[in-house]
């Protein structure tokens, strides 16, 4: 009976010395589950790689950021903002509109050919512009024109570096009134 009893408080001794340590993972989890998450790529910069993207922007710093709800619309969803700053003093805020093939349209263009995009790219990014800042020149992406979208490209592939952008103007890539912007090519810096 003594053995017995000295099992149980040998094991009860080695339930107690392992619920502190059990407390403190609970409470380094916590702590981990409250601190905000790391943006992956808070602002990333570019370097024009085409002539039109030296005049309309020079370097180019891209950031996105997720756009909660407003208080009083708690069941719409967070958006993706798209903020593009050039050294210039040029500024676009857009949230994303849509995805869309690059077959689609912009002024009788295919989007594939106005970027020059690799047949096998399935889709680009379409943001609306909601605030153009033209640097003191007055010249935005789409030159003296208020850009209404913004196209977006940026390879899937490792290692490429490349980004594309085009602004339309009159409409989103395929409505009728749409007119494209030049295409202005950056390389990761």
């Amino acid at each position: 009976m003594k053995r017995f009893a000295l099992a149980v408080l040998v094991l009860l001794a080695a339930a107690c010395s392992q619920q502190p340590s059990t407390s403190s993972s609970t409470a380094t989890a916590t702590a981990q589950l409250e601190a905000p998450a790391p943006d992956a790529e808070p602002t990333r910069g570019f370097t024009p790689a085409n002539d039109a993207a030296r005049t309309a922007t020079g370097q180019l710093t891209v950031a996105t950021a997720t756009q909660l709800p407003a208080a009083d619309n708690p069941n719409a969803d967070a958006v993706e903002v798209l903020s593009l700053h050039g050294a210039n003093g040029l500024v676009i805020e857009a949230p994303i509109s849509a995805n869309v093939s690059p077959a689609t349209q912009v002024g009788g263009q295919t989007l594939r050919a106005l970027l020059s995009l690799p047949v096998e790219e399935p889709q680009v990014l379409v943001y609306r512009v909601t605030n153009e800042t033209k640097p003191a020149s007055g010249q935005g992406l789409c030159g003296a024109n208020t850009t209404a979208f913004v196209v977006v490209w940026e390879p899937s592939s490792p290692g490429d570096a490349s980004y594309k952008i085009m602004g339309t103007y009159g409409g989103a890539p395929g409505a009728a009134a749409a007119h494209a912007c030049p295409m202005l090519e950056y390389r990761r810096s």
